[in-house]
């Protein structure tokens, strides 16, 4: 079974910056340094055959158009971040890594599609901390996060169809179910009003889906039955904004996504590694093998 790997490179870049700036006030091409070592560890690790990056695009998505008030709240980022962001994307082409951003879709959205059409033959790794990409879960398919937890001598930890259960007490396919209950802070999803995360998951036990719970309604207590009633309408809402579009339309197949370490060594690619001084990604690129 062949190795494809996943990477919700906006969030990568997301991550990179900021840690940037926190280890220096003037961080420079840092953030770009840390995308792409990060990038190369796994890379060593896993030893993908086939590499994907997934980037937001620059306009609103449908999910903006669905609800106006869609991750409302965030900060906008700093120009500095969508220069380095310009930056990776110019290293990516050298190494000739495939990498597409699509305006009417998010990042998650093309890993969703990517992940459903390969993943029956393949194994699917995705490299993200984005609790929507959850939903994907399967037999054939893991996440992969940096470890926090410091009593585990690992950098990186994988949630896959074995553990995800005993980490959220729900199943993959319930993650929108969730959402659609106790909504989302992150993306503004606001779920049912009065319900938190511990009620929702003791419903999705009962009831395994939010339709589940609305057939049965009159189970509930009679202050849960109001909540479910008086936000109906923004559950379901909720739900489908966090259900991932698993049918964008991508022009990619599976060999424009093969991943060769000779192209990182080739010339085009370490004179453009040089031209931002990132020294140390060259040296990593020199021992792979």
């Amino acid at each position: 079974m062949k190795k494809i790997l996943l990477i919700d490179a906006n969030l990568l870049l997301f991550r990179s910056f900021y840690a940037a700036q926190a280890i220096s006030k003037i961080p420079g091409n840092m953030p770009t340094h840390l995308f792409f070592n990060t990038f190369f560890e796994l890379f060593k690790v896993e030893n993908p055959d086939y590499v994907f990056f997934a980037f937001d695009g620059f306009s609103k998505t449908w999910r903006h158009q669905k609800f106006e008030q869609y991750k409302a709240g965030r900060i906008k980022a700093p120009n500095e971040l969508y220069i380095q962001k310009n930056v990776i994307r110019e290293i990516l082409n050298s190494l000739n890594l495939k990498h597409l951003a699509k305006d009417t879709d998010e990042a998650d959205d093309l890993i969703a599609t990517l992940t459903e059409k390969y993943k029956n033959e393949n194994e699917i790794l995705i490299l993200s901390e984005d609790r929507d990409l959850l939903q994907l879960i399967d037999k054939n398919v893991t996440i992969i996060q940096k470890n926090t937890n410091k009593e585990v001598n690992a950098k990186y930890k994988k949630i896959n169809d074995k553990n995800f259960f005993s980490i959220y007490n729900f199943y993959p396919n319930q993650v929108v179910d969730y959402k659609g209950i106790a909504g989302d802070s992150s993306d503004n999803l606001l779920g049912i009003k009065g319900i938190g995360p511990k009620t929702a998951t003791n419903l999705l036990s009962k009831y395994k889906t939010l339709e589940g719970i609305y057939d049965n309604i009159d189970e509930l207590s009679q202050k849960q039955k109001n909540m479910f009633l008086e936000n109906k309408e923004c559950s379901f809402m909720c739900k489908e904004l966090a259900t991932l579009n698993k049918n964008v339309n991508l022009d990619l197949n599976l060999q424009s996504l093969e991943v060769l370490v000779a192209n990182f060594k080739s010339e085009k690619a370490i004179e453009t590694l040089n031209k931002y001084s990132l020294k140390k990604i060259i040296d990593t690129i020199n021992k792979l093998h």
